[in-house]
């Protein structure tokens, strides 16, 4: 079964140390004391080449009795010691044993002639973490050790972290079992979570003296035992069947097991590094739930915000909102364009209607030029009383002009106009008959007045005459298209009104949606600053980045 961690190719102890000083920096930085007290562990592992090899399984499986008869020596009871903490480290070494207390540092006893106050002490005395057995020429060598952990069916808590704690330093594991207890389901849950986290691990299984082979025979029963393990997606580094209450049975491989134990601390470097490695991405991992954990008050109140909207929590939910939202910004421009577009469409009409209404034709060109002939100032008609006529005939002449230019606008401007005007509402379902009244009381007259200002003093030409015929044209389309622009503008208030109930519902759904979408994307912050802290601390870790 594949880790869910890797090993890059082989670096170096040094280098090894130095990363994990620097992941160590990290997480002390980040107040995770804890986990930066159990990398100082690897770094102290690596910088003194210890291959610990840790011995696990149920308090029934005999561990201390196969420690014991591998070293030779009874080292251990054949009950384990009892402490709160009972993890039991055994290496070559000067004759001592030390109880590693929480409270009172070392106390060390003679292992030969005091191990009974040891044991004494570990019952009566203070919290004990770990006990520390030295004996001289063992088999593991001078950088070699083996740990003995309390029972994994243990009911007490502080066993429970003292197995963890030595796994944690461990650098292969031995999982023992009882012949009659293998396919207990806390075995294959142990052993995979060991696989998992990159642990190479070796079942042995004991007091085969059990089998009774009419009832079934051993290699079936092997074959069953390795069924199993596979079942539940575990491959073993290793099974051995072993009985030593009968060294002579013949399916015993106790032998083989010692040979196997001495062959691996020959080839300590690369397990230690293997094994530092897979418990320091482990702690990696321990690190980001710790921060995790940290933000739980912000991602909590974050989905309290959630809950308040209305909102559940989830990626897909995320997903919904941010689509419903997007369809909403849509529909809601889509409106505001319509607005938009509405008002730009009437104007553009007006503009077509003014453009194409023709005011001046040659009747008008005729007054025109008559009537700024007249305004000469030596225009004079007669010889007695020429004043008075002189004034009668520009009255006839600019009302001649008034007349023609007035009728030109009536008919060709005016009625189109209004009628114009007049539907323009309609286009849009709007439906307002104050509006069509006023519409049609509209009255833009041609004055005297408005005729006069048009005119440009001086000589009276054809050309000139022309460009006067269009200025006064221009001049009242202006008047009107002001007038229609004030009419388009009312249209565009009541269509804004008709469509305001609309757009503010479609505003508060998207408000509410948008500040869902704005949590979702604070609670997608929080867990990609989690995943790329991840990333980081493993590139430290892998590729010393």
């Amino acid at each position: 079964m594949a880790s869910n961690y890797t090993v890059e190719a082989p670096i170096g102890m040094n280098d090894l140390a130095s990363r994990l000083i620097r992941l160590q920096n990290e997480l002390e930085q980040a107040k995770d004391k804890q986990n930066a007290d159990k990398l100082t562990q690897l770094v102290r592992k690596v910088e003194t080449g210890e291959m610990s090899i840790a011995f696990c399984g149920h308090f029934s499986a005999g561990k201390s009795t196969m420690i014991n008869t591998l070293l030779g020596r009874e080292l251990l009871p054949s009950n384990p010691i009892p402490t709160s903490a009972n993890v039991v480290k055994i290496r070559s070494g000067e004759p001592a044993a030390r109880a590693y207390t929480r409270h009172h540092g070392v106390v060390s006893f003679d292992p030969t002639t005091e191990i009974d106050q040891l044991k004494k002490y570990a019952v009566d005395g203070d919290t004990v973490d770990w006990v520390e057995i030295q004996y001289p020429d063992l088999f593991m060598g001078d950088q070699g050790s083996l740990l003995d952990t309390p029972g994994i069916d243990s009911t007490d808590a502080a066993h429970k972290i003292a197995t963890e704690s030595a796994l944690h330093l461990a650098d292969v594991v031995i999982y023992m079992m009882d012949y009659n207890h293998v396919q207990a389901e806390e075995n294959f849950n142990f052993t995979k979570t060991l696989k998992d986290r990159g642990k190479p691990v070796y079942l042995v299984i004991n007091m085969i003296d059990k089998h009774v082979d009419f009832e079934l025979d051993f290699d079936s029963y092997k074959e069953s035992v390795e069924e199993s393990f596979a079942t539940w997606n575990i491959q073993p580094d290793g099974i051995f069947y072993t009985s030593l209450a009968e060294p002579d049975h013949p399916e015993n491989q106790y032998e083989e097991f010692r040979a196997k134990l001495k062959e691996l601390f020959t080839q300590s470097e690369q397990y230690i590094q293997e094994s530092v490695t897979y418990s320091a991405q482990y702690l990696i991992e321990e690190h980001v739930r710790f921060v995790s954990r940290q933000n739980e008050e912000a991602r909590q109140a974050l989905e309290a915000k959630l809950e308040a909207l209305g909102t559940e929590l989830g990626a897909e939910e995320a997903q919904t909102t941010q689509a419903k939202l997007n369809a909403l910004t849509t529909e809601i421009e889509q409106l505001n364009e319509q607005l938009t577009n509405a008002r730009s469409s009437m104007e553009k009409e007006l503009q077509t209607l003014l453009e194409n209404a023709r005011l001046t034709y040659y009747s008008t060109n005729e007054a025109a030029e008559k009537y700024l002939e007249s305004r000469k100032p030596n225009f004079k008609v007669g010889l007695l009383f020429s004043g008075k006529k002189t004034e009668e005939e520009r009255t006839a002449r600019m009302q001649n002009l008034l007349s023609d230019f007035s009728e030109k606008v009536a008919s060709n401007l005016e009625w189109h106009y209004k009628d114009l005007l007049s539907k323009l509402p309609e286009q849009f379902g709007v439906r307002d008959e104050a509006y069509h009244a006023a519409v049609h009381a509209i009255k833009i007259e041609v004055t005297p007045e408005f005729l006069a200002s048009q005119v440009k003093e001086g000589a009276v030409s054809s050309e000139y005459v022309l460009n006067y015929c269009k200025d006064i044209s221009n001049g009242i389309k202006v008047e009107y298209r002001r007038t229609g622009l004030h009419f388009i503008e009312q249209v565009t208030k009541r269509l804004s009104e008709q469509l305001g109930d609309q757009l503010e519902s479609l505003r508060a759904q998207a408000d509410k949606l948008r500040n869902a979408a704005s949590v979702y994307a604070q609670l997608e912050e929080l867990k990609s600053q989690e995943h790329t802290l991840m990333n980081q601390l493993r590139a430290i870790l892998l590729s010393g980045q």
